[in-house]
């Protein structure tokens, strides 16, 4: 009987001592957080485990987490899979729907959420300067060609067309002008002018027919002469002549009467100032994107969703390497709270830690049962 007392004493002490040990050998994997010392000398085992290797903990977690968890291929195989993709073309429509339904303005939108301000200068300076500086270099890189090589053909052809309509028109002004009393009046004037200079003689016959009376008798005649179709043949050949010509001068000679820098930036300005901005800035989004809605939200959104996320993996790897994630992870796990890290090891392990602290105390049990039998033959 004390024999079967001694064997069972035996086993407890031994359970005991088993379980004890794999608990603190638990806790001594996080405690204690830091060294201890009685004096001046360090006592074993401290800090506790990863306390002590923390450094080297978060350097392998890190390799570990960009080497074998948060891979390029493995986010590449996600981007490019077709329920994600539809999903993120679903996510982007309705915010780009929320936008084009917005009330605000292009001008609250830029102040609001840019911080842009004065917007409608800005967009005029900027413009007026891109386009004197277009015209300033289009100008100087067609130095020593013809004009017709630096238009487009159809502006030369199109201009060659419509002489015969400035030539009719050109006619009919001068001949409704001369049929008016102003003009009656100018010409009376002209012929006067014209007489008083040709001397005594000259002077004497106007004295004797009266100026007023050769106007009248000159005006029907030249109004005649206007409306005949030889002048007109000859004026639009005079004109087409000198089209051509013009059209056949160097770049550089046509231009040689204007100063450039002055023409081009009062050219800049004065298409600029006809651009409708202000109506624009000043028109609700929801009224500007009404009449490309359904373009925008069927046909470019999902185009540019594809297109961003195709561009996003093909330089997925780069991206990644330019994060520097392993020093990422690195970074946040020696910030990380020591106590915090063993709660959450502990909550997530618990049944798992419980158990090894049992397995201690039968192991140690089935040593103790051992150690009694071996004093008992002993």
């Amino acid at each position: 009987m004390d024999i079967w007392i001694s064997i069972s004493i035996m086993a407890i002490v031994g359970a005991f001592i088993g379980g004890l040990t794999n608990s603190i050998a638990i806790r001594m994997l996080f405690r204690p957080f830091t060294t201890l010392y009685i004096g001046k000398y360090r006592v074993p085992f401290t800090p506790g485990l990863i306390p002590k290797r923390r450094k080297q903990l978060a350097v392998q977690l890190g390799e570990t987490v960009t080497k074998h968890l948060l891979t390029a291929e493995g986010v590449q195989a996600k981007i490019n899979d077709n329920g994600f993709r539809k999903e993120m073309t679903e996510l982007v429509q309705v915010e780009v729907k929320r936008f084009l339904k917005s009330e605000m303005t292009i001008s609250d939108l830029l102040k609001q959420d840019f911080g842009v301000d004065d917007v409608q200068n800005r967009i005029q300076t900027t413009t007026e300067a891109w386009l004197s500086s277009r015209m300033n270099r289009m100008l100087q890189e067609s130095n020593g060609k013809e004009m017709k090589d630096v238009l487009p053909e159809k502006f030369v052809a199109a201009g060659e067309e419509k002489l015969p309509e400035v030539v009719d028109w050109l006619l009919n002004k001068g001949v409704t002008y001369l049929e008016s009393e102003e003009g009656r009046q100018s010409l009376a004037s002209g012929i006067d002018a014209f007489l008083m200079d040709k001397g005594m003689l000259v002077n004497m016959v106007s004295m004797f027919f009266g100026n007023v009376s050769i106007a009248d008798k000159v005006q029907p005649e030249l109004i005649k002469f206007m409306k005949h179709e030889n002048t007109r043949d000859t004026l639009l050949n005079l004109l087409q002549q000198e089209y051509r010509s013009f059209m056949e001068k160097r770049m550089e000679e046509a231009l040689g009467l204007l100063k450039l820098p002055e023409f081009t930036t009062g050219l800049a300005k004065e298409i600029t100032a006809r651009l409708p901005i202000e109506e624009y800035l000043n028109t609700p989004v929801s009224s500007l994107a009404s009449s490309v809605e359904s373009w925008i939200m069927d046909d470019l959104t999902p185009k540019a969703v594809s297109a961003g996320l195709d561009l996003f993996v093909d330089r997925l790897e780069m991206l990644l390497e330019k994060m520097h994630l392993a020093k990422i992870v690195e970074e946040q796990v020696e910030a990380f709270s020591l106590e915090l890290l063993e709660e959450i090891i502990i909550s997530i392990a618990k049944s798992e830690l419980k158990m090894i602290t049992w397995l201690g105390a039968l192991l140690g049990g089935i040593i103790g049962v051992f150690q009694g039998i071996l004093v008992l033959f002993l």
